[in-house]
């Protein structure tokens, strides 16, 4: 009888431990990674060329993050969406870019997007899943204006959620490259992007200054957190970004959607061999419930930034 209870606890740790574990799972054939917890999926990460059927190839696009998974392995995210064919998960895209003495974007298709080149890192540490990725930003699909490198920290979840650390890179390559914010009605858009599932419309929009009841543009927040009632996810600024703390789109009108505007309104020049650094978290939680600790969440977050 001992010896069989003994059993009974050793298979208990054995299956506690493997729903724990987090593990990469590539898929060659469809251009994705994905960072699994246990059973339930954390995100995926999309190198290769994405089209939803039926839409015109123009639309392709490659280099982002969707699904975006809740806690409970829900779909946060939402990829061609209808409405905003040009919304991919979570994104960043520009909607001015000037390179070559053409005025062009990576917002909307155009003769300018990201494409993978190559993985740096893809390493299963302890409690952490680390993926480091180049991307190029290539004129016409062939010549190289900028080089991209995007650094995921993705952590195993805790009692209060689950964080992931994103940092991305941008370097130009042979010459200038301006990035500007969308000049539509002084709206400022362009930069970090996340495009929540049709689940977010008249979600509830908490920030470190307090809830936005409507949409908004060019408001200056350190966070900002989108939830309803079982699922939720904040975007974390660090506070060594550019102008922090910058601005920001939010909206619940359509679906829910955050947008770190940056560099915003004005324009930001990147120079060969003067690379800018963009940190930020995603932190994925309960949902509204959770809501009133995303301050003390972002406190750690500061806390550890500072070490």
């Amino acid at each position: 009888m001992k010896i069989i209870l003994i059993a009974i606890i050793f298979l208990s740790l054995t299956l506690t431990g493997a729903s724990t574990q987090l593990e990469i799972i590539e898929d060659t054939k469809k251009g994705t990674l994905t960072v699994r917890n246990g059973q339930v999926d954390v995100l995926t990460y999309r190198s290769g060329d994405q089209l939803k059927d039926g839409l015109d190839p123009e639309q392709t696009r490659s280099c982002y993050i969707h699904p975006l998974y809740s806690l409970d392995g829900k779909v946060l995210t939402e990829d061609f969406p209808e409405d905003h064919l040009h919304h991919h998960g979570i994104f960043w895209t520009w909607p001015i870019v000037k390179t070559r003495g053409q005025d062009t974007q990576t917002w909307h298709p155009s003769n300018l997007r990201q494409h993978f080149v190559r993985w740096l890192k893809r390493e299963v540490k302890g409690k952490m899943v680390t993926l480091s990725v180049e991307n190029a930003w290539k004129l016409d699909g062939q010549e190289i204006v900028a080089k991209e490198i995007v650094t995921l920290q993705i952590h195993q979840a805790d009692d209060m959620g689950r964080a992931v650390d994103l940092e991305l890179t941008l370097e130009a390559i042979g010459g200038p490259l301006t990035l500007q914010g969308s000049q539509d009605q002084q709206k400022g858009y362009g930069g970090l992007s996340l495009r929540g599932a049709p689940m977010f419309k008249g979600m509830t929009m908490a920030t470190d200054q307090g809830f936005e009841d409507k949409d908004s543009n060019n408001k200056k927040f350190r966070w900002v957190d989108m939830s309803i009632k079982e699922a939720g996810v904040a975007i974390f600024v660090s506070p060594d970004h550019p102008d922090f703390p910058p601005t920001w789109c939010v909206r619940n009108s359509y679906a829910g959607f955050c947008n770190i505007s940056w560099p915003g309104l004005k324009s930001f020049v990147l120079q060969p061999g003067l690379p800018v650094t963009l940190r930020y978290r995603l932190y994925i939680h309960r949902g509204t419930a959770a809501t009133g600790r995303i301050s003390e969440a972002y406190e750690r977050y500061l806390s550890v930034h500072k070490q």
